[in-house]
């Protein structure tokens, strides 16, 4: 027994020497064996024991320790596992060292205590607990959680318990026996992952948010292609709900029959080449309908062994894309190879939000950022200056910036609104750029459909917009040359019918003044008639001018000489209140001009300044030589330059200036045709007037004319050819007048039986051809030019065809032409009174 505590040695002398009251030592029938037993085999549990005073408990007499309780104490002691025994009816605690080691510092006062004492609650054991278990019933309990002082520190301790009655002499229970199970590891092991699978379960709920908002399928698949993972994209397009399906199972379910054999070969080629795999294909729809797809993937490694244990992919519907691709193959085989490769750059780029050209971001509602995309963060960094990520709060980013802050917080605001919006707006440091962008939001809702955030689409649209506003721009100068072309074409059209309206009034009157008597009153009234239809004619030819239809007799001339000619009249139209101050180049400025209509300009343009300058002023004009620009035909100009002091136009006056009748003077003041006569001049001439102006600075217009040699040929542009006026009186003709204006064609044959001659007439080609066949011959034919069904000139055709020898006299209102009409026939203008119809009479019958 030299195992035996020392404390043991000294109190136990033998068998007999062991009676009550003499020490804490067993009872004398079982103390010996008892000793030595526990110091043996039952540790620092079974020396205690074998120590305690048991003097005052139910096991002071050696009767109480039967043959059951010294077993179930020897199970007891010898076990690895925390035991406890609960003796007799007040459940006496006898433990073994592993259940001493779990209650901690409550060991060894714990030892012999009564339950009712002990104080064992938290496990269950309690007197009434212990009454059913000793009745028969046994007691379990997983996990529970108890806590003891170790080494003066509070411990949590999670523990298995299982209680069964034990046996006394007599077969009926004496006893609990508990096994106490340390689970703490395992619990908290559970716990930690239980938290684990709680944050993983979120992460997912929030990864399944940010793909079902890409407008994309995403997928995931694990090594051997076994779909896991399919975004709500996939079951809105196809009707079916998810299921764990092979590579094989999806192509021949959702993916056309001549498509599926080579995605799955794409599939396993990428898997075995360790490469991203890439397809086109067509997915069935719910409604039954085909579409193309672009489908990408790329494989994920396990960091620790390198082995792939993912496919992350997805896939874009490109169908409207392929067709339109297609369609361009179509229409040009040639640039199938070029379609092909930018398709290919294209698809590249991948399909899924961080590598989209588009700006996608996502932000909670406190502006903090919840996902950015490679787009979003370069463009951001290259207007603020400032790269954001994921987690940084967007304003924050913003807060020395007030103004830019204040702008995307509005911005981000309507969004955050809960309602899908689209605006476009500028946004950017103005040091840095400041482009406009196409901004469109939808709201982000969790699973439980609550705002949580917003998601953006964006684009930058600066050079869309610029594009859009040349656009308007152009169109709206097509517009105003259109109206001026139109208003030139019945300005012109009017002419004509003004001009043989004039025809008849100058003709009839001139009559009328040879065949009435001498009368000066009667001779007053005609003379005013003919001045006012003379002051009409000068306004046709104004209207003419504009319409670019006036006769034009072209020919190379020194704008200085028609300058330093007209410096009087100058002088005495604008006035003693105004300095006139004239500069000429060294060098002549030859142009081609007609010189009538050239001075009739100069002077307009001095008047109009006149007016302009009420208190009097400085008029400038020069003239020098310049190149070619804007929408001239390249080469050299010479220019004629007024510039004065006067009030000036605002632009939207300036940009009416030279629209036929406008006028900033008072009524009767003007007729507004004098600037759209210049202008009309000038295209005429091939050249073109510009005016700028400052209001109360003055006006400054610009007549450019393209420059000639002083020796270049003279160029006639719609005018009639020289009359040449022979003496002597005519016998007389026998003429055909051919016009479809009944006044003029009355008036002319009035003035050739005045004459002397023998006249028909006729309202048309077709009657004029008819006539000539069956009243023939005649001595001359006389016709207007424009006339419906057949114009003169095609009258002169046809009648030459058959009367060669014919000579054939071109009437017209308007002196523009169809350049088609090459005709080399004389032409005399109207309106044209009785002497210049005779002596064109002369020229042609004398001829």
């Amino acid at each position: 027994m030299t195992d035996r505590p020392a404390g043991l040695r000294q109190e136990a002398k033998g068998p007999g020497d062991s009676v009550p009251g003499r020490g804490s030592i067993l009872p004398a029938a079982v103390e010996k064996a008892s000793l030595q037993k526990l110091a043996e085999t039952g540790g620092a549990c079974g020396t205690l024991i074998a120590s305690h005073d048991w003097r005052a408990t139910a096991l002071a007499d050696a009767e109480a320790w039967t043959p059951a309780l010294r077993t179930s104490l020897s199970i007891v002691l010898r076990s690895p596992v925390p035991m406890v025994l609960l003796w007799g009816p007040e459940g006496l605690c006898l433990y073994n060292d592993a259940f001493s080691i779990l209650v901690g510092d409550r060991h060894p006062d714990l030892l012999g205590a009564s339950v009712r004492d002990a104080g064992l609650d938290a496990l269950g054991l309690d007197a009434e607990t212990m009454a059913g278990v000793l009745g028969g019933k046994a007691l379990t309990g997983h996990a529970r959680e108890l806590t003891f002082r170790r080494g003066g520190a509070v411990r949590q301790v999670f523990v298995d318990l299982g209680c069964s009655p034990v046996a006394g002499e007599d077969e009926a229970p004496a006893g609990i026996l508990c096994v106490v199970t340390d689970v703490t590891d395992r619990v908290l092991a559970e716990r930690q992952r239980d938290a684990a699978e709680t944050v993983l379960k979120d992460s997912e709920a929030e990864f399944r948010l940010m793909v079902d908002t890409v407008p994309q399928i995403i997928w995931i698949a694990d090594a051997n292609g076994q779909m896991e993972f399919l975004s709500r994209q996939f079951s809105e397009y196809t009707g079916a709900g998810f299921r764990s399906m092979s590579p094989g199972e999806i192509a021949g379910a959702f993916i056309h029959s001549d498509d599926a054999p080579h995605v799955v070969a794409a599939f396993r080629k990428a898997r075995d080449n360790d490469e991203a795999h890439f397809s086109e294909h067509r997915i069935l729809s719910a409604a039954g309908e085909y579409r193309w797809f672009l489908d990408r993937a790329h494989s994920y490694r396990d960091r620790h062994t390198g082995e792939v244990t993912r496919w992350f992919g997805a896939s874009v519907d490109i169908h409207d894309r392929r067709l339109a691709e297609e369609g361009l193959r179509e229409l040009n085989a040639n640039l199938e190879e070029r379609v092909a490769e930018r398709t290919a750059e294209r698809n590249l780029l991948g399909a899924i939000v961080e590598h989209t050209d588009v700006m996608v971001m996502a932000v909670d509602l406190d502006y903090n950022i919840l996902a950015i995309n490679a787009a979003n963060a370069d463009e951001f960094e290259r207007v603020f200056g400032i790269r954001p990520k994921a987690g940084d709060n967007i304003l924050a980013h913003l807060a020395d910036r007030p103004e830019q802050q204040a702008e995307v917080r509005a911005g981000w605001a309507r969004g955050l609104g809960g309602e899908p919006v689209t605006f476009i707006e500028e946004f950017g440091d103005p040091e840095r750029a400041r482009p406009y962008y196409e901004v469109t939001f939808r709201p982000l809702h969790d699973a439980e459909g609550a705002l949580i955030g917003c998601y953006q689409f964006v684009a930058d649209v600066t050079d869309r917009l610029r594009r859009e506003a040349e656009l308007v721009e152009a169109q709206s100068a097509l517009r105003q040359s259109q109206k001026l072309e139109a208003i030139g074409q019945l300005t012109g059209g009017v002419a004509h019918d003004f001009n043989n309206l004039l025809m008849a009034i100058l003709g009839n009157l001139e009559l009328l003044r040879k065949h009435l008597p001498a009368d000066p009153r009667t001779a007053r009234l005609i003379d005013g008639a003919v001045l006012g239809a003379q002051r009409g004619t000068a306004l046709t030819q104004r209207l003419l001018a504009f319409a670019r239809r006036q006769d034009l007799s072209v020919e190379p001339r020194d704008l200085s000489e028609i300058v330093n000619g007209m410096v009087d009249l100058l002088e005495q139209s604008i006035g003693s209140g105004i300095e006139l101050a004239i500069s000429h180049p060294a060098e002549a400025p030859i142009a081609l001009v007609d010189a009538n209509q050239m001075e009739l300009a100069i002077l307009n343009l001095a008047v109009n300044a006149r007016d302009a300058m009420p208190n009097g002023g400085q008029l400038m004009l020069e003239i020098d030589h310049a190149a070619g620009d804007g929408d001239l035909v390249p080469g050299d100009y010479v220019r004629v330059v007024m510039t004065d002091t006067g009030q000036g136009m605002d632009d939207e006056t300036l940009k009416k200036a030279t629209e036929p009748f406008f006028s900033t003077k008072g009524v009767g003041k003007g007729t507004g045709l004098g600037l759209s006569m210049i202008h009309g001049l000038a295209s005429q001439l091939q050249g073109t007037l510009r005016l700028s102006s400052v209001v109360g600075e003055g006006t400054r217009a610009e007549l450019w004319l393209p420059r000639a040699s002083r020796d270049a040929a003279p160029i006639v542009v719609a005018v009639a050819e020289p009359i040449i006026v022979e003496p002597g009186e005519l016998p007389p003709a026998r003429i055909l007048v051919v016009d479809d204006d009944m006044l003029v064609s009355m008036s002319t044959v009035d003035m050739l039986r005045d004459l002397g001659h023998d006249v028909l007439e006729a309202a048309s080609g077709a009657e004029a051809l008819e006539i000539l066949a069956q009243d023939g011959p005649f001595d001359l034919m006389i016709t207007d030019y424009a006339m419906p069904r057949m114009n003169g000139a095609e009258l002169a055709r046809a009648a030459r065809g058959s009367y060669p020898r014919l000579p054939i006299l071109l009437a017209t209102g308007n002196a523009e032409m169809p350049a088609d009409e090459r005709l080399d026939l004389p032409r005399l203008g109207k309106p044209y009174n009785q002497s210049q119809l005779a002596t064109q009479l002369h020229r042609l019958l004398r001829g």
